[in-house]
């Protein structure tokens, strides 16, 4: 058991300063929005890079876990909708919103940090890396074409489609990503003076994201239909994990590790920037809730995961 809290107590330590900076006017909360940009748009690119253009191309695609981690995050997805839909009887905007929450992991922020305290930092970004094409290609597509195509928005499926590939071609996570398996497959030498300039860069990737995590915490409020945001928050971080495991039981091939680790990017809180999408279509309040919640709440899950993988196969 001590090994699971040295793994993530450090991780929600860092996290609670961030909070607690922001809280007692140690650094100013409009600062988080610039330092989130520098870990997405430029310390985890290079991270990613890093991890993974010297990788031989076989390791750096994982067929196995693209597919246990689209299939678990589909159906994540799908419970969401039935939940929201059927069941509370809510409009598309609220039942594509639930459903993301259900199934897109804040995997760039916690999930990688406590991965790569398990299996190692280049492998967790090679993991990472085809989280982000299953949140990419598949998520965050459904969510926008349920939120946008709904009938006051006048939209057409094809302009929200093109919205989307705009989107994608200019994500800075998927052009490293891309660039990544250039070098993989050609085996293109990397200049000493890059590489140099990339791995210190790396380096402020996790400690940086965990503590904008803490410091945006502050400026979300729980307020709202307090037993549904709960039902969302902490529904993700069984629903989701669940969901993997089903679809690791359905298909075979894969090896423990990435059974492991995507059960433990599954059991990760709500990626934060739901809420900024939620504030979008007029339901911040609700989704910020969700966020703090998730966030408190996956202590918990991902440290069983952890529990459980130690007790299986160990680390």
């Amino acid at each position: 058991m001590l090994d699971i809290i040295n793994i993530t107590a450090p991780i929600f330590i860092i996290i609670a300063l961030g909070y607690l900076t922001v809280r007692l006017k140690v650094i100013d909360p409009r600062h988080a929005k610039g330092m989130g940009s520098l870990v997405l748009k430029i310390a985890l690119p290079a991270l990613v890079f890093n991890a993974i253009a010297d990788m031989p191309f076989e390791e750096v695609i994982r067929p196995y876990y693209l597919i246990i981690y689209g299939l678990g995050s589909l159906l994540a997805f799908v419970i969401g909708l039935i939940l929201t839909k059927l069941i509370w009887k809510q409009d598309n905007v609220s039942a594509a919103l639930n459903s993301t929450a259900l199934s897109f992991s804040n995997s760039a922020f916690i999930g990688y940090a406590v991965a790569a305290m398990v299996v190692g930092s280049s492998v967790a970004a090679s993991y990472l890396s085809m989280g982000v094409i299953i949140e990419n290609l598949l998520i965050l597509p459904m969510l926008f074409i349920m939120a946008e195509l709904n009938g006051n928005s006048g939209k057409s499926l094809a302009g929200v489609l093109l919205g989307i590939a705009k989107n994608f071609t200019r994500n800075p996570l998927i052009i490293s990503i891309v660039v990544s398996i250039v070098f993989s497959i050609f085996r293109l030498p990397i200049p000493s003076i890059v590489a140099g300039t990339i791995k210190m860069l790396t380096g402020a990737a996790a400690p940086v994201a965990l503590f904008v995590i803490g410091m945006s915490l502050y400026a979300l409020e729980l307020k709202g239909d307090l037993p549904k945001i709960t039902t969302i928050g902490l529904g993700k971080l069984i629903v989701h994990p669940l969901m993997i495991l089903l679809a690791i039981s359905m298909i075979s091939g894969g090896s423990l590790q990435d059974n492991y680790v995507a059960m433990l990017f599954a059991s990760a809180p709500v990626f934060s920037t739901i809420a900024i999408i939620g504030q979008h279509y007029g339901l911040v309040n609700r989704m910020s809730a969700i966020v703090i919640v998730s966030t408190i709440g996956s202590f918990f899950s991902m440290s069983a995961v952890l529990i459980y993988w130690k007790m299986t196969i160990g680390f």
